[in-house]
């Protein structure tokens, strides 16, 4: 009687079959993971930018320099050229607008200079320089209630700083609005207390409004910093005196 064969088993069938079942589990759970994590790499996956013309963004530059160069030498009127030219492919180009605007102050040309800064701020609401330059385009073209709301709005955006409290303090001395002219001298002085001409404005105000005692520190301090204005010497002495008599009356009444 011939003997029956019995079939050989691969041994990693072997080891299969011995494994226990949490093990064969485990061996799942980790194809499975690894299929989801294959998965979420897929997901985030970013997409690669598009190239940067880098000879464009070079170009640019250095015509941004030529101009720049051109306008240093007092040749304007090349550096308006090529301003104008790239200006009529990249028209809303911050840095070329703002020097094309600046050709224009030079020339006195300030209505295309306003043209040109109101342009460029409506896509760049919140830059400090393009308002700055505006407002100041529209100082000169005594357009001071416009001027004023803009230093206001740049007010909010920057704060206390010194440039904006002098505009504003200027601007509504202007204006003769003497509230307005007390309270932004009093916050420039409060930080910067050694400009006569800030404190000038405050002292006259405080006159102006009636400050008498306020106006007499004011000045005082005024003249400590200014010791040879008669100006203001005789200023200090006629309110002192205007003090003195109104307290006299006082006290016999």
């Amino acid at each position: 009687m011939s003997k029956k064969m019995i079939p050989k088993i691969p041994l990693i069938n072997k080891i299969e079959e011995k494994a226990p079942d949490n093990q064969r589990n485990q061996q799942e759970e980790k194809v499975q993971e690894k299929k989801i994590e294959e998965e979420n790499i897929k997901v985030i996956e970013i997409p690669q930018t598009e190239k940067i013309d880098t000879s464009q963004v070079e170009k640019l530059t250095n015509l941004i320099s030529s101009v720049r160069t051109l306008i240093a030498r007092g040749m304007a009127h090349e550096a308006q050229t090529l301003i104008v030219e790239w200006l009529s492919i990249e028209k809303d180009n911050r840095e070329l607008n703002l020097l094309l605007g600046q050709i224009y102050e030079q020339e006195w040309q300030y209505e295309k200079a306003e043209y040109i800064y109101k342009d460029i701020a409506e896509l760049h609401s919140n830059d400090i320089e393009i308002l700055e330059k505006l407002a100041n385009v529209l100082i000169i073209e005594k357009k001071n209630i416009v001027a004023n709301e803009i230093y206001k709005k740049i007010y909010t955006l920057t704060g206390n700083t010194e440039t904006t409290l002098y505009m504003l303090t200027h601007i509504s001395n202007t204006l003769h609005n003497d509230l307005e002219t007390l309270h932004y001298a009093k916050q420039y002085v409060l930080q910067w207390p050694k400009n006569p001409e800030i404190i000038a404005l405050l002292a006259n105000v405080q006159v102006s409004l009636g400050m008498r005692k306020a106006a007499i520190e004011t000045y005082k301090n005024l003249k400590n910093l200014t010791p040879y204005s008669s100006e203001i010497t005789e200023t200090l002495q006629k309110l002192l005196l205007e003090e003195e008599l109104a307290n006299n009356f006082q006290w016999k009444e």
